[in-house]
């Protein structure tokens, strides 16, 4: 029986989705699916970007330079949050597969199907926050959803405020969805399987906190 890729049914009825993923024969090609998710995620974040997602330090350079170099630096930007959001839909789907994979003896690509949940979620987390950056002026590191808000009351440690920032509430439910499946999909005790996800996690939100605390405008 050939698996099929049902994500919203996934989401909606995540035991019966994972007793189907678990007990197909094969999940077949997934390719297709990944390569559409990756191109998703690249309009997303190029749609962020277009709407000023992420550009503060263009707001502060807007007084400094014409409007040709204003509009060439924002095309500039939009075409890197694309590439970006390109990579990371990759990295979600790919790279957190792979992580699973090495650890288990379950078939690659049923951690991918798995992944394209996450990135749904993921991806439904950056949608909602352009609406809210627009309305309200709130930046991505200061979403409702994170505990970046929090942070920012706590410290001035810019390291620790992009940290926080990251753990947001659609980011638990997805490290939720990946706790169940990958518990379905290998059967390995409740400690083994909350370790292999929230050690990929921490390690993501480490790095993500790392590239955002990295000024990578002022570099170039």
């Amino acid at each position: 029986m050939m698996f099929q890729i049902r994500l919203m049914r996934g989401l909606r009825h995540p035991n019966y989705f994972m007793y189907e993923l678990r007990t197909t024969e094969t999940v077949g090609k997934v390719w297709k699916h990944s390569i559409l998710f990756i191109l998703i995620s690249g309009l997303v974040f190029g749609l962020g970007g277009y709407f000023g997602m992420g550009s503060e330090y263009l707001a502060k350079k807007f007084l400094t330079m014409s409007s040709e170099e204003f509009q060439i630096q924002k095309a500039l930007f939009v075409s890197g949050q694309v590439v970006w959001g390109l990579f990371y839909g990759a990295g979600i789907l790919y790279f957190s597969s792979f992580w699973f994979w090495s650890m288990t003896d379950t078939e690659l690509n049923r951690y991918i199907v798995m992944q394209m949940l996450v990135l749904f979620i993921l991806l439904l987390e950056k949608a909602i926050m352009i609406p809210i950056g627009l309305t309200l002026g709130i930046p991505e590191i200061s979403s409702p959803f994170s505990l970046g808000p929090i942070a920012q009351s706590l410290t001035n440690n810019r390291f620790l405020i992009y940290f926080f920032a990251g753990i947001t509430l659609f980011k638990l439910w997805a490290i939720s969805i990946q706790y169940m499946y990958v518990r379905a999909l290998t059967g390995k005790s409740r400690v083994v399987v909350l370790a292999l996800v929230l050690g990929l996690n921490l390690m993501l939100w480490l790095m993500s906190a790392m590239f955002s605390f990295i000024q990578f405008e002022k570099i170039i």
